[in-house]
């Protein structure tokens, strides 16, 4: 194969079930010329050396990611190989470092693309793009380096998850030109650290950043160096060649990209005497409220006290599983109702709130020593390592977190006026318990959800028509029972919109609408005092699909 390239401006190779290990042997050969001498050497006396020591070898060879990453596409798929490629964050990491050094390194990358099926150049030019795009999986870009070779890489998690419906995650859509085609693929940035330049941190960042400033207008795009001139504005002394970064630099950072970070550690979490929630379980929710908002969100890891290390890692959570009737029990058990109505002896609704969140243990997360879109359960991120804290990309207006919304919901579930309990009798039973589902969503995406989805015409005018903040915290209230027996388009019964610029102070001030069976009332923006604006009575519609806009399923 390296001859063929080298020979050839283009090289399309079809990868076979009979050949796919000689041809990923003969590319490697050619991606990684100065390490792959001593990678198969290793790999091929695997009978003299001890199992385990070469599959911890491989996995940490950039040879050995490379294979794992693209291990799960199935055949037949092209390669289509690419030399002399411009990369532009290397070649921004090459100006600002490696151009400095004596020994030379090569400033050109090699870009390879996979597609679905067997193509050669005739095929490839004269399909329709349609049908093109359709069989594109993605692309990785390897860059001439003997650590971090693998640069910017974008794979569809429909070709690379080895199992179908098995989570939802967010992701962008990203526009390639691969020899003169223009093609679309839906994916999340990953690539691997350098150790000189890139670490963790900054890997994370550089992913994060990519994601936003090709899924918003708001963000500029990031270069490494970028990166590293921020981080040199808050450290005390030199961060070339790299050690790392900490979360609250890396929250520095993302406030010079146009980003209101918000930090969650563990330590920071209350603990609660009368809770039987764990500080771990409270802090998984609120990294779940975030996910089902679709906000990409920095994860730091550290190892455990058991290990024998004291290291730090950092990746990025993009999604979760799916909901296990297992953790049904425990979230029972772990259900919210004031203190006031619980031992209240007033023969009125006592409807316990089940949270969806502790329905869920298993998130989907882009990690630079393993390959693309793990699912991973959120005590087991990293080999021997937990979960210490993550760091938000919130929008610069988005002033009401996930915690203080979290407490403005549960104070109006409950309230005298306008608690759902009174309003949703003839649906619930008495003392049923109700499941609980917040997210934050763009006011434009659910309104254009909910007038899809409704068939009453004047509910599609009053959710398209009042007014709302480009953000919203909302909560969707569910019957249990039918929560658990719908795995599709599960119905919800109740909504609450309330404003996600609004500060924490205001509390259910920041209420912007409720929607229960039998009405729809809301408030506008004038308006600093509680009262709705108007009551609207609803005669069908009563139940709705929850929201779906912010996560795909894959």
């Amino acid at each position: 194969m390296s001859e063929s390239c080298n020979r050839s401006f283009w090289s399309f190779y079809t990868v076979q079930t009979d050949n796919k290990k000689e041809i990923i042997k003969e590319l490697c050969e050619y991606l990684f010329s100065e390490q792959y001498s001593d990678f198969y050497t290793q790999i091929d006396n695997e009978d003299e050396t001890d199992k385990d020591d070469v599959e911890k070898y491989f996995s940490k060879s950039i040879i050995g990611r490379f294979i794992n990453l693209i291990n799960n596409i199935i055949c037949p798929f092209t390669l289509v190989v690419e030399p002399h490629y411009i990369d532009q964050s290397f070649r921004d990491t090459f100006y600002m470092y490696f151009s400095n050094q004596h020994f030379s390194v090569d400033r050109s990358s090699i870009r390879v693309s996979f597609l679905n099926g067997d193509y050669n150049i005739n095929r490839f030019y004269t399909e329709e793009l349609c049908k093109l795009n359709e069989n594109f999986i993605g692309s990785c870009v390897i860059n001439p380096l003997v650590s971090g070779a693998i640069g910017r890489t974008l794979l569809s998690p429909h070709y690379i998850l080895p199992e179908k419906n098995s989570c939802y995650m967010r992701v962008s859509d990203y526009t390639l030109n691969i020899y003169g085609k223009t093609l679309n693929v839906k994916a999340f940035p990953y690539r691997s650290q350098d150790q000189e330049t890139m670490r963790c941190a900054e890997i994370t960042m550089l992913n994060i950043f990519d994601y936003y400033s090709n899924t918003y207008n708001d963000y500029r795009i990031a270069t490494p160096s970028d990166i590293i001139s921020c981080e040199e504005k808050h450290n005390f002394e030199r961060v070339l060649p790299s050690r790392g970064t900490t979360y609250p630099i890396l929250t520095k950072v993302m406030s010079e990209f146009g980003f209101d970070p918000r930090l969650y550690t563990m330590a920071g979490i209350d603990n609660y005497i009368f809770s039987s929630l764990e500080k771990k379980d409270k802090l998984k929710r609120v990294l779940h409220y975030y996910i089902e908002s679709g906000i990409p969100v920095a994860v730091n890891l550290k190892s455990t006290p058991q290990s024998s290390s004291s290291d730090n890692h950092s990746i990025v959570c993009i999604g979760h599983g799916k909901i296990k009737n297992e953790l049904h029990i425990k979230a029972r058990k772990n259900c919210f109702i004031p203190f006031n109505i619980q031992n209240s002896n007033d023969d009125i609704y006592k409807n316990p709130i089940v949270n969806s969140a502790d329905f869920f243990e298993d998130y989907v997360i882009v990690d630079d020593n393993v390959p693309v879109y793990q699912i991973r359960n959120f005590s087991d991120f990293s080999p021997n390592m937990l979960v210490d804290g993550f760091a938000v990309p919130l929008y610069k207006r988005m002033f009401l977190d996930a915690v203080d919304a979290e407490t403005i919901f549960y104070d109006l579930l409950f309230d005298e006026n306008f608690g759902f309990s009174d309003f949703a009798k003839e649906i619930l039973k008495k003392d049923e318990k109700v499941v609980f589902r917040m997210f934050m969503a763009s006011s434009k995406s659910l309104k254009k959800f909910r007038v899809e989805k409704y068939e009453d015409v004047d509910l599609k005018y009053y959710y398209s028509s009042i007014p709302m903040p480009r953000f919203i915290w909302v909560c969707e209230l569910y019957r249990e029972e039918e929560y658990f027996n719908n795995n599709e388009s599960k119905m919800a019964f109740s909504e609450y919109i309330i404003d996600a610029t609004s500060a924490p102070s205001r509390g259910p001030k920041s209420l912007i609408l409720m929607k229960f069976p039998k009405y729809l009332t809301y408030r506008l923006p004038d308006q600093n005092d509680i009262e709705m604006s108007e009551w609207r009575e609803i005669e069908t519609d009563q139940k709705f699909i929850g929201y779906s806009g912010n996560l795909l399923k894959y």
